[in-house]
């Protein structure tokens, strides 16, 4: 009984360990240094502020980032890991609107009034208190196995010949040879062939003719040939292949433009974004990215990280959602924002376009 036990749980490590792993990377957007423990392991023997954690297994991992300076507390979050999936998480103070702030105010104004609280607490500032966001989520590159089977050979396909044509084709050649100097007097000479068939439908004739006289320079002789054919003739024109198609692994949904942008144009259009100082200024390359490129649902959530108010992240997600290949993906730009109302005012865009 042991022994197939034991059995088992081998076939289940080699099951596991044959899945294409993932990888996770955590970064500090105030540049906080932090350590990475995942069910108990500390990945980084120093504090980093940017820590990436490689090859690991798909499955459910409890994260704690420790921060360096123990007054910062730290943070922890469960992930589970799908296979061949790199994701990025963002470690950031908690942020504060005006609404929240307004509302937390007023709360603690009502239970001053009431003697829940002194009043010297109403105004105490509170210390900061970071989370773990998710950023996005990027397809890693796996090896596709062998086929099972030999792929059939590439075949020119070729559309239906024309009628037959009756008809005659001539080619004339002309070759020139030039040799060294010297002085001939010779007279003209030509030589006529004829070949007709019948039978066959052919009828060939050939003429070669040399001139007269090469007095003096180099030698150089012009021999003329005259071809005749008599017969049939066809056409055949090749049909040009279709270009290939975007695919995205485990996709089958629908689909809002052709072909998203490689990872590092992608890495290149978001690095102007945000080098850009002002949030208008961002918002109106971002459009200009996208107004001739197609993205992914991924690279959209990840891009509206760049936007501070959350009526910018609104209005870019609204024009982004057309010019997204994979659409059926796009809940997950969900996580940029900071309130529901955002996500709820997003759907009833998304419900009023057509569907694809």
């Amino acid at each position: 009984m042991k022994q197939i036990l034991l059995l088992l749980i081998l076939i289940a490590g080699s099951l596991s360990a044959q899945l294409p792993t993932s990888n996770l990377i955590f970064f500090a957007e105030n540049g906080e240094k932090f350590y990475i423990v995942m069910n108990g392991i500390r990945y980084n023997e120093e504090p980093q502020t940017n820590v990436k954690v490689t090859n690991l297994q798909p499955a459910t991992y409890k994260v704690k980032a420790i921060f360096d300076d123990a007054s910062l507390g730290q943070v922890t979050k469960t992930i589970p890991l799908d296979p061949a999936i790199e994701y990025t998480f963002n470690i950031r103070t908690k942020k504060k609107t005006e609404v929240g702030q307004a509302i937390k105010r007023a709360s603690r104004q009502v239970q001053r009034d009431v003697n829940m609280i002194d009043s010297s607490e109403v105004d105490a500032e509170q210390p900061e208190i970071y989370v773990m966001r998710f950023v996005s989520e990027t397809p890693l590159m796996v090896a596709a196995p062998p086929p099972a089977y030999a792929p059939a050979p590439t075949a020119v396909v070729v559309q239906n010949p024309p009628p037959v044509q009756q008809g005659r084709v001539t080619q004339q050649t002309t070759v020139t040879t030039t040799g060294t100097p010297t002085a001939v007097v010779a007279p003209g000479a030509g030589v006529n062939m004829s070949v007709n068939d019948p039978d066959l439908g052919v009828n060939f004739n050939m003429s070669v003719g040399v001139p007269g006289a090469v007095v003096g320079g180099s030698t150089s002789v012009q021999q003329t040939t005259t071809t005749t054919t008599y017969g049939t003739q066809q056409q055949v024109v090749p049909v040009q292949q279709q270009q290939q198609v975007y695919v995205m692994p485990g996709y089958n949904g629908p689909v809002g433009c052709p072909w998203p942008m490689d990872q590092s144009t992608f890495a290149n259009a978001q690095s102007t974004i945000n080098n850009q100082t002002f949030e208008d200024n961002k918002l109106q390359v971002a459009q200009q990215v996208l107004g001739s490129n197609c993205m992914t649902s991924a690279q959209v959530a990840s891009l509206m990280q760049a936007f501070t108010f959350e009526d910018t992240k609104l209005q870019f997600a609204k024009f982004a959602y057309g010019r997204t290949f994979d659409i059926g993906n796009y809940f997950v730009v969900n996580n940029a924002f900071d309130f529901s109302s955002s996500v709820d005012e997003l759907n009833a865009f998304i419900a009023t376009q057509p569907r694809r």
